[in-house]
Protein backbone atom coordinates (compact mmCIF):
# COMPACT_ATOMS: atom_id res chain seq x y z
CA UNK A 1 0.00 0.00 0.00
CA UNK A 2 2.57 2.58 0.46
CA UNK A 3 5.64 3.51 -1.03
CA UNK A 4 9.29 3.22 1.17
CA UNK A 5 9.75 6.92 -0.85
CA UNK A 6 7.14 8.39 0.82
CA UNK A 7 7.48 7.10 4.14
CA UNK A 8 10.96 8.43 3.82
CA UNK A 9 10.20 11.73 3.20
CA UNK A 10 7.08 11.58 5.71
CA UNK A 11 10.59 11.01 8.25
CA UNK A 12 12.61 13.47 6.70
CA UNK A 13 9.94 16.28 7.36
CA UNK A 14 9.20 14.98 10.85
CA UNK A 15 12.97 15.64 11.71
CA UNK A 16 13.95 18.64 9.94
CA UNK A 17 10.73 20.40 10.40
CA UNK A 18 9.71 21.96 7.43
CA UNK A 19 9.57 21.00 3.57
CA UNK A 20 12.26 23.40 2.42
CA UNK A 21 14.92 21.71 4.78
CA UNK A 22 13.66 18.25 4.32
CA UNK A 23 13.95 18.73 0.92
CA UNK A 24 17.82 20.05 1.26
CA UNK A 25 18.42 16.95 3.28
CA UNK A 26 17.10 14.53 0.92
CA UNK A 27 19.05 16.63 -1.97
CA UNK A 28 15.61 16.72 -4.11
CA UNK A 29 13.35 19.67 -4.26
CA UNK A 30 10.82 21.37 -2.49
CA UNK A 31 7.96 20.62 -5.25
CA UNK A 32 9.18 17.06 -4.76
CA UNK A 33 9.08 16.45 -1.32
CA UNK A 34 5.26 18.05 -1.02
CA UNK A 35 3.96 16.24 -4.09
CA UNK A 36 4.93 12.61 -2.46
CA UNK A 37 3.39 14.12 1.03
CA UNK A 38 0.36 14.65 -0.74
CA UNK A 39 0.32 11.17 -2.42
CA UNK A 40 1.10 9.88 0.96
CA UNK A 41 -1.78 11.43 2.96
CA UNK A 42 -3.84 11.02 0.14
CA UNK A 43 -3.20 7.35 0.62
CA UNK A 44 -3.67 7.96 4.52
CA UNK A 45 -7.15 10.04 3.59
CA UNK A 46 -5.82 12.25 6.61
CA UNK A 47 -2.99 14.97 7.12
CA UNK A 48 0.15 13.90 8.72
CA UNK A 49 1.70 17.69 9.28
CA UNK A 50 0.22 20.80 10.98
CA UNK A 51 1.19 24.25 10.48
CA UNK A 52 2.54 25.54 13.65
CA UNK A 53 5.07 28.81 15.14
CA UNK A 54 8.37 26.75 14.20
CA UNK A 55 7.26 25.02 11.10
CA UNK A 56 5.60 21.48 10.13
CA UNK A 57 4.24 19.90 13.19
CA UNK A 58 2.96 15.77 13.23
CA UNK A 59 -0.41 15.89 13.36
CA UNK A 60 -2.31 13.29 15.46
CA UNK A 61 -2.00 10.93 13.11
CA UNK A 62 1.91 11.86 12.39
CA UNK A 63 2.25 11.17 16.24
CA UNK A 64 0.71 7.82 15.40
CA UNK A 65 2.64 6.13 12.95
CA UNK A 66 6.06 7.79 13.28
CA UNK A 67 7.27 4.73 15.29
CA UNK A 68 6.08 2.51 12.92
CA UNK A 69 7.81 4.44 9.82
CA UNK A 70 10.81 4.57 12.07
CA UNK A 71 10.89 0.56 12.66
CA UNK A 72 10.61 0.13 8.42
CA UNK A 73 13.47 2.79 7.94
CA UNK A 74 15.52 0.64 10.13
CA UNK A 75 14.47 -2.53 8.71
CA UNK A 76 15.28 -1.34 4.83
CA UNK A 77 18.08 0.10 6.13
CA UNK A 78 18.99 -3.29 7.69
CA UNK A 79 19.02 -4.95 4.06
CA UNK A 80 20.74 -2.03 2.73
CA UNK A 81 23.37 -2.78 4.59
CA UNK A 82 23.43 -6.59 4.21
CA UNK A 83 23.49 -6.10 0.81
CA UNK A 84 26.04 -4.22 0.13
CA UNK A 85 28.32 -5.61 2.93
CA UNK A 86 27.83 -9.25 0.32
CA UNK A 87 29.35 -7.55 -2.67
CA UNK A 88 32.38 -8.98 -3.48
CA UNK A 89 33.51 -6.94 -6.38
CA UNK A 90 36.02 -3.92 -5.78
CA UNK A 91 34.30 -1.96 -8.50
CA UNK A 92 31.62 0.36 -7.67
CA UNK A 93 30.38 3.18 -5.66
CA UNK A 94 31.39 4.33 -2.04
CA UNK A 95 30.33 6.76 -0.57
CA UNK A 96 33.07 9.13 2.22
CA UNK A 97 31.25 11.73 4.29
CA UNK A 98 34.64 14.33 5.64
CA UNK A 99 34.78 18.12 6.69
CA UNK A 100 35.84 20.29 3.83
CA UNK A 101 38.52 22.10 6.19
CA UNK A 102 40.16 18.49 6.29
CA UNK A 103 39.67 17.82 3.06
CA UNK A 104 41.03 20.60 1.31
CA UNK A 105 44.01 21.08 4.01
CA UNK A 106 45.41 17.13 4.35
CA UNK A 107 43.75 14.67 2.10
CA UNK A 108 43.09 15.90 -1.26
CA UNK A 109 45.83 14.90 -2.81
CA UNK A 110 45.47 11.52 -1.10
CA UNK A 111 42.26 11.02 -1.96
CA UNK A 112 42.91 11.15 -6.05
CA UNK A 113 46.44 8.93 -5.12
CA UNK A 114 43.49 6.42 -4.44
CA UNK A 115 41.06 7.12 -7.14
CA UNK A 116 43.85 6.78 -9.92
CA UNK A 117 45.07 3.63 -8.03
CA UNK A 118 41.36 2.08 -7.96
CA UNK A 119 39.85 3.61 -10.93
CA UNK A 120 37.05 0.92 -10.35
CA UNK A 121 35.90 2.46 -7.18
CA UNK A 122 33.78 5.43 -8.10
CA UNK A 123 34.26 7.43 -4.82
CA UNK A 124 31.41 9.86 -3.77
CA UNK A 125 32.63 12.75 -1.45
CA UNK A 126 30.82 14.65 0.69
CA UNK A 127 32.24 17.58 2.55
CA UNK A 128 29.81 18.34 5.59
CA UNK A 129 30.83 18.88 9.14
CA UNK A 130 27.22 17.32 10.57
CA UNK A 131 27.45 13.32 11.69
CA UNK A 132 26.09 11.26 8.55
CA UNK A 133 24.03 8.41 9.96
CA UNK A 134 25.83 5.56 9.54
CA UNK A 135 23.04 3.07 10.35
CA UNK A 136 20.86 4.61 6.99
CA UNK A 137 24.06 4.30 5.01
CA UNK A 138 23.76 8.21 4.48
CA UNK A 139 27.15 7.64 4.33
CA UNK A 140 29.86 4.54 3.96
CA UNK A 141 33.14 5.81 5.55
CA UNK A 142 32.87 8.90 7.75
CA UNK A 143 35.66 10.83 8.86
CA UNK A 144 34.32 12.23 11.67
CA UNK A 145 35.76 15.45 14.14
CA UNK A 146 34.18 14.33 17.26
CA UNK A 147 34.78 12.84 20.74
CA UNK A 148 31.55 10.66 20.66
CA UNK A 149 31.68 7.85 17.65
CA UNK A 150 27.96 6.62 17.33
CA UNK A 151 26.75 3.40 18.75
CA UNK A 152 27.84 0.65 16.02
CA UNK A 153 30.65 2.11 14.78
CA UNK A 154 34.00 0.41 13.87
CA UNK A 155 37.23 2.20 13.47
CA UNK A 156 39.59 3.78 15.01
CA UNK A 157 40.79 7.17 16.27
CA UNK A 158 43.02 7.94 14.05
CA UNK A 159 44.23 11.69 15.07
CA UNK A 160 44.27 14.12 17.99
CA UNK A 161 42.86 17.58 16.51
CA UNK A 162 44.30 20.22 19.04
CA UNK A 163 43.64 24.58 18.25
CA UNK A 164 46.40 27.06 18.31
CA UNK A 165 46.04 30.59 18.07
CA UNK A 166 47.33 31.81 14.94
CA UNK A 167 48.44 34.96 13.31
CA UNK A 168 50.15 36.68 10.16
CA UNK A 169 53.73 37.99 10.21
CA UNK A 170 52.16 41.23 9.19
CA UNK A 171 50.22 41.44 12.47
CA UNK A 172 53.03 40.13 14.61
CA UNK A 173 55.50 43.00 13.12
CA UNK A 174 52.30 45.64 14.24
CA UNK A 175 50.85 43.79 16.84
CA UNK A 176 48.76 46.34 18.80
CA UNK A 177 49.07 46.26 23.05
CA UNK A 178 45.65 44.71 22.71
CA UNK A 179 45.22 41.80 20.01
CA UNK A 180 42.44 42.19 17.46
CA UNK A 181 40.56 38.76 17.85
CA UNK A 182 38.81 36.35 15.22
CA UNK A 183 36.35 34.46 17.11
CA UNK A 184 34.08 31.28 16.03
CA UNK A 185 31.00 30.09 16.24
CA UNK A 186 32.26 26.93 18.04
CA UNK A 187 32.70 26.35 21.50
CA UNK A 188 36.73 26.10 22.06
CA UNK A 189 37.29 29.26 19.70
CA UNK A 190 34.36 31.64 20.37
CA UNK A 191 36.52 33.72 22.94
CA UNK A 192 40.05 36.05 23.09
CA UNK A 193 42.63 34.21 25.36
CA UNK A 194 44.53 36.80 25.34
CA UNK A 195 43.57 40.79 26.30
CA UNK A 196 41.81 42.67 23.66
CA UNK A 197 38.79 43.18 21.13
CA UNK A 198 36.94 40.47 18.86
CA UNK A 199 36.95 42.00 15.44
CA UNK A 200 35.37 39.73 13.35
CA UNK A 201 33.35 36.60 13.78
CA UNK A 202 32.55 33.81 11.71
CA UNK A 203 30.43 30.36 11.63
CA UNK A 204 33.11 29.00 8.96
CA UNK A 205 37.05 28.21 9.75
CA UNK A 206 37.28 29.04 6.46
CA UNK A 207 36.59 32.53 6.87
CA UNK A 208 38.28 32.95 10.04
CA UNK A 209 41.45 31.66 8.18
CA UNK A 210 41.08 33.82 5.58
CA UNK A 211 40.59 37.10 8.00
CA UNK A 212 43.61 35.98 10.21
CA UNK A 213 45.97 35.60 6.72
CA UNK A 214 44.62 39.00 5.62
CA UNK A 215 46.04 40.97 8.81
CA UNK A 216 42.71 41.39 10.84
CA UNK A 217 43.56 39.72 14.17
CA UNK A 218 44.51 36.42 15.55
CA UNK A 219 42.83 33.44 16.50
CA UNK A 220 42.41 30.05 17.65
CA UNK A 221 42.47 27.60 14.32
CA UNK A 222 42.84 23.61 13.90
CA UNK A 223 46.62 23.11 13.86
CA UNK A 224 45.85 21.22 10.44
CA UNK A 225 44.35 24.51 8.92
CA UNK A 226 46.93 26.54 10.52
CA UNK A 227 50.10 25.08 10.01
CA UNK A 228 49.68 24.12 6.53
CA UNK A 229 48.84 27.45 5.88
CA UNK A 230 52.04 29.03 4.47
CA UNK A 231 51.09 32.67 5.47
CA UNK A 232 50.49 31.76 8.99
CA UNK A 233 52.29 31.15 12.05
CA UNK A 234 51.40 30.38 15.46
CA UNK A 235 51.40 33.03 17.96
CA UNK A 236 55.29 32.76 20.02
CA UNK A 237 55.25 31.15 22.92
CA UNK A 238 51.96 29.85 22.67
CA UNK A 239 51.41 25.63 23.08
CA UNK A 240 48.43 23.96 20.51
CA UNK A 241 45.29 23.61 23.15
CA UNK A 242 43.73 20.36 23.23
CA UNK A 243 40.27 19.98 21.92
CA UNK A 244 38.95 17.52 19.54
CA UNK A 245 39.21 13.76 18.25
CA UNK A 246 39.54 12.64 14.40
CA UNK A 247 38.06 9.11 13.78
CA UNK A 248 37.71 6.98 10.79
CA UNK A 249 34.46 4.98 11.14
CA UNK A 250 32.13 2.51 9.20
CA UNK A 251 28.91 0.86 10.08
CA UNK A 252 29.94 -2.63 11.49
CA UNK A 253 27.66 -4.56 9.13
CA UNK A 254 29.62 -3.30 5.78
CA UNK A 255 33.04 -3.36 7.36
CA UNK A 256 34.42 -6.38 5.17
CA UNK A 257 32.79 -4.62 2.01
CA UNK A 258 35.71 -5.05 -0.11
CA UNK A 259 35.62 -1.54 -1.17
CA UNK A 260 35.12 -0.19 2.36
CA UNK A 261 37.62 -2.25 3.56
CA UNK A 262 40.34 -0.63 0.51
CA UNK A 263 39.16 3.26 1.41
CA UNK A 264 39.63 2.51 5.35
CA UNK A 265 43.03 0.77 5.33
CA UNK A 266 43.95 3.42 2.54
CA UNK A 267 42.95 6.43 5.64
CA UNK A 268 44.55 4.15 8.63
CA UNK A 269 47.70 4.43 6.76
CA UNK A 270 48.32 7.80 5.00
CA UNK A 271 46.66 9.08 8.77
CA UNK A 272 50.32 7.68 9.72
CA UNK A 273 51.89 10.56 7.74
CA UNK A 274 49.60 13.32 8.30
CA UNK A 275 49.49 13.03 12.43
CA UNK A 276 51.91 15.28 12.88
CA UNK A 277 50.60 17.89 11.13
CA UNK A 278 47.07 17.24 12.60
CA UNK A 279 48.58 17.04 16.18
CA UNK A 280 50.07 20.16 16.16
CA UNK A 281 53.65 19.19 15.88
CA UNK A 282 54.68 21.12 12.98
CA UNK A 283 54.98 24.58 13.57
CA UNK A 284 56.93 27.54 11.75
CA UNK A 285 60.10 28.37 12.91
CA UNK A 286 58.52 31.26 15.08
CA UNK A 287 57.12 28.76 17.07
CA UNK A 288 58.56 28.45 20.76
CA UNK A 289 56.51 25.52 22.24
CA UNK A 290 59.55 23.36 23.52
CA UNK A 291 59.46 20.04 23.04
CA UNK A 292 56.56 17.93 21.31
CA UNK A 293 54.90 15.27 23.61
CA UNK A 294 54.67 11.49 22.90
CA UNK A 295 51.49 10.38 21.16
CA UNK A 296 49.49 7.45 22.00
CA UNK A 297 48.81 4.25 19.39
CA UNK A 298 45.29 5.12 18.04
CA UNK A 299 43.12 2.56 19.20
CA UNK A 300 40.03 0.44 17.77
CA UNK A 301 36.09 0.64 18.88
CA UNK A 302 35.06 -2.54 20.50
CA UNK A 303 32.90 -4.52 17.89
Amino acid sequence: MFDWDDLKIFLAISREGSVRAAARSLGTTHATVSRRLKILEGKLDAPLFEKGIDGAELSELGHTILASAEEVEKSVSRIDRVAFAKETSLAGSIRLTISEDLYSCVLAEDLAIFQTQNPQIELEITASNQMSNLARRETDLAIRITKAPPHGAFGRKIADSPLAIFTSLGYLENRPSLDRWITLDYKGASKPLTPGNIVGHSNSARVAQHMIRNGTGIGLLPCFMGDSDPELVRMPRTAPLPDNEIWALVHSDIRKNPRVRALLNYIYEIFKTHRPLIEGDCPRDVQDNGPSQPKKEPHVLPL
